[in-house]
């Protein structure tokens, strides 16, 4: 029987890339995101579900899953992709732009994984759980100037991965968190692009010799949906090939 997962921000980067993976591996994918033309270049599956929404916005996500839930019974999966990030000082940034990121990146997994559970608990066991993956960042976990707001916000969905996690776990929902470091995405190539003076610098290559690719992160984001993880929970799993433990000053 077909798995079916929710993805939200699949129309680029990491999200999309897992959409593509989700579609290769056999799962029906609903993707939930504001970008429907570039989401609509991977549509040319049965499997393929789009439906735009807005999940920093609580109606634009209920009316989502309302939609959701008339074609299907149940979700084995909850992915949260959807990000921003805005550079610049702490002092530089302005309400419009801190209330960007808190909406995406805090109050967007929040507000799915809340709609979803329904769908996640049916059929849901201690033995047999569904998962929900948010994507985090190394931002949540080592402070970087010129991106103070966003690191911030992926600490606290850090924190949510957390508590959701033990929260969740006895009704047969397990919760776990990707960190990645520098990815090949267009949200990095806008940051690489701007030239707002917030002293912001990318990490660069890691140890390995190369930033990731979308593929590294939506490798880990399958084990986390794979049978090898069913007692992984409440983690945050820093996916940076070493850069945060060679970090040195410059």
């Amino acid at each position: 029987m077909s798995k079916t997962a929710v993805v939200t921000g699949g129309a680029s980067g990491i999200g999309r890339c897992t959409v593509e993976k989700l579609m290769t591996d056999g799962w029906t994918v609903w993707v939930l995101d504001l970008s429907e033309g570039k989401a609509e270049e991977s549509a040319d599956a049965p499997r393929y579900r789009f439906q735009r929404c807005d999940v920093g916005n609580a109606e634009s996500v209920k009316a989502a899953f309302d939609e959701i839930k008339r074609h299907s019974e149940k979700l084995d999966a909850m992915i949260c992709s959807a990000g921003v990030i805005r550079t610049g000082s702490l002092e530089q940034h302005t309400l419009e732009q801190v209330d960007a990121m808190i909406g995406v990146n805090l109050k967007g997994p929040w507000l799915c994984v809340r709609e979803a559970l329904p769908l996640l608990r049916k059929d849901s066991s201690v033995t047999d759980p569904s998962r929900v993956v948010i994507v985090g960042s190394i931002g949540g976990i080592r402070p970087k100037v010129g991106t103070g707001f966003y690191g911030a916000t992926k600490a606290a969905v850090h924190v949510l991965t957390g508590v959701l996690a033990a929260e969740l776990a006895p009704t047969g929902v397990i919760v776990n968190a990707v960190a990645p470091g520098t990815v090949a995405t267009p949200m990095i190539e806008s940051v690489q692009t701007s030239q707002d003076g917030s002293g912001y610098k990318l990490s660069g290559d890691s140890p390995l010799g190369r930033i990731a690719q979308p593929e590294d992160i939506v490798d880990v984001i399958m084990f986390f949906l794979s049978d090898a993880s069913r007692f992984v929970n409440g983690t945050i799993l820093p996916v940076d090939g070493g850069t945060r433990a060679a970090f040195i000053k410059k």
